[in-house]
Parts: structure tokens; sequence; C-alpha cells
């Protein structure tokens, strides 16, 4: 099948869900990722505090762009292997798009006349996926809400779907509980699902997880790349999603 995965950010997808993204891949199935608001100016564990303003939305869209092709490179081609691709949309996040600070982005309403809609909703009818995978948006982002709303708003229920809760936001004490409470805001009843995994492999699903993390380092720090990777460990090893009756009838598990 052709699984198409939303990225509010670059790195959303792969830190919540680099380990199914890879086992779809594995059983032979291809993925495209939308990344949708790759136009940024956080990156705090980069150089960018030292640019000019004027310079720093370039200098850091483009690291985090090579974060992304790190990340995708942790998926080489192989005999029935399936095709990751990157899809970007180019579009502005939340405080460069809506003139706001990194603290007020979160809790504000969905405009659904935003550009950004129809342009998501463009590229998910031109990937010409068989099965969508959202963002649950614990955290009330408006970017992620934003990605999540325009994607529903034109999916059909029919189809499968799937969410994956937003990391680090899911690894906090109450995410498992802030999950739920996203899970009950969607409309159609939905299953928690798991990426599979052998439970004699949780070592090396947390190591993987772990270095997936990584490709973000101008992003995230040290204890938070462990607060992801440990995520994984609580589910022997996979990670938690969630999913509606047409993907558990096409996809199962995975």
């Amino acid at each position: 099948m052709k699984i198409a995965v939303v990225s509010a950010h670059r790195g959303d997808a792969a830190l919540a869900a680099g380990l199914a993204i890879g086992s779809w891949l594995d059983a032979g199935h291809a993925v495209e990722v939308i990344a949708c608001f790759t136009r940024s100016e956080f990156a705090p564990f980069s150089d960018a505090d030292s640019l000019h303003a004027n310079d720093r939305m370039s200098f850091v869209s483009a690291v985090r762009k090579r974060a992304d092709e790190s990340w995708l490179k942790r998926y080489p081609p192989a005999p029935g292997r399936g095709r990751i691709t990157l899809t970007e949309l180019n579009l502005k996040d939340a405080p460069l798009r809506l003139h706001v600070g990194a603290d007020e982005v979160y809790g504000l309403e969905v405009n659904r006349a935003e550009k950004s809609v129809l342009k998501l909703q463009k590229a998910i009818e031109r990937s010409r996926a068989q099965a969508l995978v959202l963002p649950l948006a614990l955290d009330g982002h408006i970017d992620r809400l934003t990605a999540r709303t325009a994607a529903l708003d034109l999916w059909p229920a029919t189809q499968p779907l799937a969410f994956y809760a937003d990391l680090p936001q899911a690894a906090q004490p109450d995410g498992e509980q802030r999950a739920e409470q996203a899970v009950q805001t969607i409309a159609e009843p939905l299953t928690a699902v798991f990426a599979s995994a052998p439970a004699s492999e949780i070592d090396a699903a947390v190591a993987l997880k772990r270095r997936l993390a990584w490709c973000y380092d101008a992003q995230i720090d040290e204890a938070t790349t462990t607060l992801i990777a440990e995520a994984c460990r609580p589910h022997a090893g996979r990670e938690q999603l969630w999913a509606n009756a047409a993907w558990l009838a096409a996809l199962g598990s995975l």
C-alpha cells in the first residue's frame, strides 16, 4: 500500500513514528512523508542565535532540512523493502506565519481559510495514498492542529487512518492521559495498535529510536533524545498508534 504520513514540522513524524515507518517499509509498503511547516527559526541547539535576524529563517530552515535528509538515509533501499519519499510544503511555522511567540502557539483556533489547509489537502490528493497517518496534536500546537484538521476534512472515514502521539509530549508524566484525551476528540472510534517488534529486541528498538532522534540534534538536546528513545520501552520496543476500522482491516497491527 501507499501510506502518507503527515508531519506538521520537520522531525514530528520521525520522532513519534520512526519505528512504525520502518516496519511499514519492511513489510513492502511505500511511505510518503508530507512535511508541512518547514520554514522556521527554531533550532535552539544550532548557531542560529549568532546570526542577523534577516538570515535566521533561511539558516534554520536549511539546518532542519538536512536533519530530515539524514533521517531518510536511515531507511536504505533493500530487496522487498518499500520506498520512502519526502514532500515539503515550504510553509512558515506558527511564530512566523501568525506573528506569535513560541509560547503562544498552543490552544489557538484552526483557521480553515488559511492557504496551508488547502496546500496540505492538495498534497494528500497528489500522493494518491491508500492510508493516512496524522499527528494526534495532543499538545494543542496550532500547526499540528491545523495539519490534523486539514487532513480530516478531506480524508473519508472509510479509508485507513491512524494517528501517532507527538513526542516528546507523549512521554511526559501526563502524556498517556493527554493522548487519550486527544483520541476522544476524533469523531470516529479508534483502536490502539503497535508497530511490530519482537519483545527480545527492546533494547535494540530503543537504540534505533535514539539514532533516529539524534538526526534532529539542532532541535532537541540529549535529555529529550533519551526521553523520546525510551518512549517505546513500555510497549515492548514498539510505538503506539491509534487506528480506525479500515486501517485494522487493511494493515492490522502494523
